[in-house]
């Protein structure tokens, strides 16, 4: 019982009340952040676009396949696959890469040539990606240094 005693004092002496405080902010900070970027997912104009037009189908898989592993030994889960689909009594066909294994059906949109297909995924922006991440850690810093972290 005295050792462990004896660790807390030690860690005591790193971690000052303010900087627990500041962590404690920090991980709350990116636990709402998590929930928010859950909650408020990438809108794009032009699936919205499209969806309006009524230029929506829905393509079948038609073959697929893995990179399965590279010369140097490493995995590296790129699924490629071919979709086909069929807009006005025309075959049109769709290039699928992604490292999730694909559906046998997806949604794609279009807008001016049916050829000319996309998936209705988006990524939120570097700017924005970065903001999230930095945001609790500059928030929980702030919080330990007005509380006297030095």
């Amino acid at each position: 019982m005295g050792e462990v005693m004896a660790l807390i004092k030690e860690f005591g002496a790193v971690l000052q009340p303010g900087a627990v405080v500041g962590i404690a902010a920090a991980v709350v900070l990116f636990l709402l952040d998590a929930r928010w970027a859950r909650a408020h997912p990438p809108r794009s104009r032009r699936v919205e676009k499209a969806a309006a037009l009524g230029r929506v189908v829905t393509a079948r898989r038609v073959k697929y396949w893995d990179d399965g592993l590279t010369p140097a030994e490493k995995a590296t889960s790129q699924y490629h696959a071919i979709y086909a689909y069929e807009v006005s009594g025309k075959q049109y066909q769709y290039k699928y890469l992604d490292r999730s294994a694909p559906p046998a059906r997806i949604q794609l949109y279009y807008l001016d040539h049916p050829g000319r297909a996309f998936r209705g995924r988006e990524k939120r922006g570097v700017f924005t990606q970065m903001f999230l991440l930095l945001f609790p850690i500059a928030a929980g810093a702030a919080v330990a240094y007005l509380l006297g972290v030095r």
